[in-house]
This record gives C-alpha cells, structure tokens and sequence, in this order.
C-alpha cells in the first residue's frame, strides 16, 4: 500500500509538469493560428480569373458593337462561354492567339473583329502563365515573381493603351463612365499581382518600372514574360 505522503507529493509534481506543459502547448497553438497561411497559386489566379470575367462583361457593356462580331447571344452567355468553354484558351476567330500576341492583336489597326476577345484572352493566358498555371487547375511548386511583376507591368501598359484609344470606329473606344470603370478594374488587378510577386519574394522588389502614364501610348511595347 502506498504511504498517503508519498501519494500526496507525487499528484503534486504531476499537476505542476502539466501546468508547466500547458503554456508551451498553448504558445504553439498561438503561433501555428498566427502564422501566415501558405501562398496558394491555384486561389490567386481564379481571384484574377474572376476580376477578368467583370472586366470582359464591362468592355462589351460599353461596346456592344465589338460582341455583335463575334456572336449574337447576351454578353452573359458569350462570357461563360469564352471561360467555361472546352477551348483551352485557342479561338479560330482570333487565330489562337495567347498572351502578348493576342494582346498586340487586339490593338492593331488592320484587325476587324471583336477587339474585346483577343483583348481578354491576352490577359488571361499571361496571368495563367506568370502564376505558373499549365492550366487554371494545375500550378508548379515554385513561382518567379518576376514574372508576376512583368504582368502586373503589361496590366498597366494594357490600361494606358485603351485609354488613348480615339472614337475612329475602334471598338475599344470608352466613354468617360467607362472609362473610369476600367481604368480602377484594371488598376486593382495590377496592384494585386503585384502584391503577389511581393509577397512571394518577401521583400520589395527592385525591378524598375516605367509608368506607362507618362509615356506616349502609341509607342508602348508589352514586355514578354
């Protein structure tokens, strides 16, 4: 049988071991809720997928000649059907342009289609690109965030050249109300990417930026990824 003495001082170091414990326990807790969560690619680009499909639905709300080019259903349907559609990004109406090619496209002169198309498809297929998507659900481990910050450039080198744009016949012409909605949705979808490539770098990056702004629209050349 075991002395009541010796009972008594062995409940007491076990209770004080568990007291000790129980901060440690606790600070962990603390610091795994307070840690940052994890950069996710995957999450990132379907906020930018989204921003693209409002900005789309906005360009052909402020032109709805340029979506009489390409179908004669609601700008609702034609968008769904640009993102939702088993196309991988390739349209024939645009040669399957991507990227910087695509975006070129839609500003040249000699090009008489839907401008809106090429326009989006551009954007999309570079985000997807400098995000590191083989496809809006498939991303690589590592991320260049240089790559994020060249996009987050070619953003504003995009809202800089539609906002030059002149009313001859070219279906990328904003009215002032347009105007300014672009130019913010624009605006925020670069100033995330670019928080993105900051973020995933940890520190501020050095890369020199031209403010497209200051510079004659005209001569403004999108930087390849």
């Amino acid at each position: 049988m075991v002395p009541l003495a010796f009972a008594c001082i062995s409940t007491w170091l076990l209770t004080s071991q568990l007291s000790l414990a129980a901060p440690s326990i606790q600070a962990k807790s603390t610091s795994q809720k307070n840690a940052p969560k994890q950069f996710n690619a995957a999450d990132a680009f379907s906020l930018q997928s989204a921003n693209l499909r409002t900005l789309m639905l906005e360009l052909y709300e402020c032109n709805p000649q340029a979506l009489q080019k390409s179908t004669t259903v609601s700008k609702e349907e034609f968008v769904q059907w640009v993102f939702e559609g088993p196309f991988g990004w390739q349209f024939d109406a645009i040669k399957k342009t991507k990227t910087i090619e695509a975006l070129n496209l839609s500003f040249n002169a000699e090009y008489q289609g839907d401008r809106v198309l090429p326009l989006i498809t551009g954007l999309y297929t570079m985000l997807l690109q400098a995000y590191g998507g083989k496809n809006e659900f498939t991303f690589t481990k590592t991320i260049n965030p240089q790559k994020l910050t060249i996009a987050a450039q070619n953003i504003e080198v995009t809202s800089a050249k539609l906002l030059s744009i002149k009313q001859d016949n070219n279906e990328l012409h904003l009215s002032d109300n347009c105007n300014k909605n672009v130019k913010q949705m624009l605006n925020d979808i670069s100033k995330h990417i670019d928080a993105d490539a900051r973020r995933i770098a940890k520190e501020a990056l050095s890369t020199p930026r031209i403010n497209p702004f200051q510079m004659d629209a005209n001569t403004l050349e999108y930087t390849p990824l």
